[in-house]
């Protein structure tokens, strides 16, 4: 019934008709039988239909239905394998918790099958096509301007100055309106923003928002637009981040702690600019981390990957001075097992300084980590510790490597970047396989939108070599070429894949190609019809 065709949580679908949802439907569904009240006693349940199945004619394609008629039992459905999933009581269940039955239905069922949601009003509809809801109707338009109301975007107003069809018409209107805007939001990585805005004045709406655990395979690792954070700290793309900032292994054993800057990334930033060639003059390799909320702590080699805006108000939550000092502490930690001694130089503002649970650190700043002074101060500190690198055997040229295979860690989970590598002001990296020759062959450059590897056929190929199926791989039957790949020819996947990953493709345990998934593994491996990845190199 349906494709999809972008993520970010909720999903951006088209029908064989090229129309997207999410999207209005309207169809005629006559249930024969006792619908179950929702309230109804448990005991009493096996007295009505838990569901109703049928067929029905949408589009000029006959589709196979289910109402879920489950009550306030949501372990009581069984699902059959249908087009579309009609949620019956919606009008009861999404006042509830039992509304996060939604994903969960989502998780079970095909990419390729849709799920309505009937008589919403307009603000409900973001959250729930934030939990996996493709289709909706504009029933409750009609009912309420009988009634005299109008909708906005996140209310209803009681108006005596309109007529019926006046009002039906704005109603309708507004329905049209947001679903156009989650569709953008959808498309562009901004989905969240539009369901906090619609859920934030409606307590039912924001406690559900608050429950759900949304499934981070649906986001991709990096985003090319910034994210805007707002007062909620539990936000998707950082638990992404955070969850894979334990990859990370030091380079050097003096550490100095920056201010993030509201430009991104944050090295060309003017205030950072000014600590780069500080650090610099001082001729030492250190490891630069950024301290930052939300993301807690960004190593200057992961900052590409980090794209946000955020109100900054110089006052830190308790939330935020808990994970930043977690983060620090964790990262400290591995600097210390792995060089036994270290130096913490803090080149900070005070208000940052204010919240370090820290001990033994050198703070290089005076008031204004920009000042003149102030830099001096830190190129001075970082010559007199150089002695503690001295026997560590690390260099410039080497860093720059190491950052490289920091971030193939964080990406991919594992490293597959030679030690011997050449990287252009381009920022395309290659090695040289045969040292008796100037040919240098290229691996993977970094994309300058989200900070993240992509792969060549070369990149591909080491990376399969060394990970093998712990890696994104997609595994199919036949030999496949450039383009897109659809269900017939798939075989397996690593289900761990997130939408817009870099993938390998492989036959046979040989590796063929790279790619980039256009669904998670877990989806894929569900998927009827539709394409999977975008292939864009093969081998010959």
């Amino acid at each position: 019934m349906l494709e999809p065709i972008a993520y970010d949580i909720g999903r951006l679908c088209k029908e064989k008709d090229k129309e997207l949802t999410p999207n209005l439907i309207n169809i005629d569904i006559e249930v024969n039988g006792i619908k179950m009240p929702f309230d109804v006693h448990r005991e009493l349940t096996t007295l009505f239909k838990k569901s109703f199945t049928g067929t029905v004619e949408y589009k000029g394609e006959i589709i196979k239905y289910q109402i879920l008629n489950f009550g306030k039992y949501i372990d009581l459905i069984e699902l059959e394998d249908v087009d579309l999933y009609i949620i019956g009581d919606g009008r009861r269940l999404i006042e509830r918790k039992e509304l996060q039955i939604i994903p969960k239905i989502r998780e079970k069922i095909s990419p390729n099958s849709a799920i309505y949601f009937p008589a919403v009003f307009p603000w409900e509809i973001p959250l729930l096509v934030y939990m996996g809801v493709d289709y909706f109707d504009d029933s409750l338009a009609k009912l309420y301007a009988s009634l005299g109301y109008k909708f906005t975007k996140n209310r209803v107003l009681k108006l005596n100055n309109y007529n019926f069809d006046e009002l039906l018409n704005y109603n309708r209107e507004v329905y049209r309106e947001i679903l156009e805007e989650v569709r953008l939001g959808i498309k562009n990585g901004f989905l969240r923003n539009i369901v906090e805005e619609t859920s934030i004045s409606y307590p039912y709406l924001w406690a559900n928002y608050r429950r759900y655990k949304p499934d981070l395979r649906n986001i991709p690792l990096s985003k090319e637009n910034k994210i805007i954070v707002t007062a909620n700290i539990d936000i998707p793309e950082v638990q992404k981040y955070l969850d894979r900032l334990d990859r990370y292994e030091p380079y050097s054993n003096i550490v100095v702690l920056l201010p993030c800057s509201s430009k991104k990334p944050y090295s060309i930033s003017q205030s950072h600019q000014k600590f780069i060639n500080a650090i610099k003059s001082a001729k030492v390799v250190v490891e630069e981390v950024i301290l930052t909320s939300p993301y807690g702590l960004v190593p200057r080699p992961l900052e590409g990957v980090v794209n946000y805006d955020i109100p900054v108000t110089g006052n830190w939550s308790f939330e935020e001075i808990e994970l930043i000092n977690k983060c620090l502490k964790n990262f400290l930690k591995k600097v210390k097992n792995k060089f036994k001694d270290l130096i913490v130089i803090a080149h900070l503002p005070k208000n940052y300084l204010e919240i370090l649970d820290l001990d033994n650190i050198i703070v290089t700043s005076k008031d204004n980590p920009t000042s003149k002074e102030s830099l001096e101060n830190l190129t001075n500190t970082l010559k007199e510790y150089k002695y503690l690198t001295e026997n560590l055997k690390i260099n410039k040229k080497g860093q720059k490597i190491h950052n490289i295979q920091q971030l193939a860690k964080f990406q991919f989970g594992i490293n597959f970047i030679p030690n011997e590598i050449f990287i252009n002001h381009r920022k395309q990296i290659f090695i040289n396989e045969n040292m008796n020759n100037d040919k240098n062959i290229q691996i993977a450059s970094i994309n300058p939108k989200n900070g993240l590897l992509v792969l060549t056929l070369k990149g591909g190929e080491l990376l399969w070599n060394v990970g093998r199926r712990n890696i994104n791989y997609v595994e199919v039957n036949y030999n496949i070429k450039k383009g897109s790949l659809f269900p017939p020819g798939f075989v397996d996947c690593n289900e761990n894949i997130s939408y817009n990953d870099e993938v390998v493709l492989i036959k046979d345990e040989e590796f063929l190609g790279v790619g980039r998934s256009l669904m998670s593994g877990f989806e894929m491996k569900k998927a009827r019809h539709g394409a999977l990845v975008n292939i864009r190199n093969v081998k010959r």
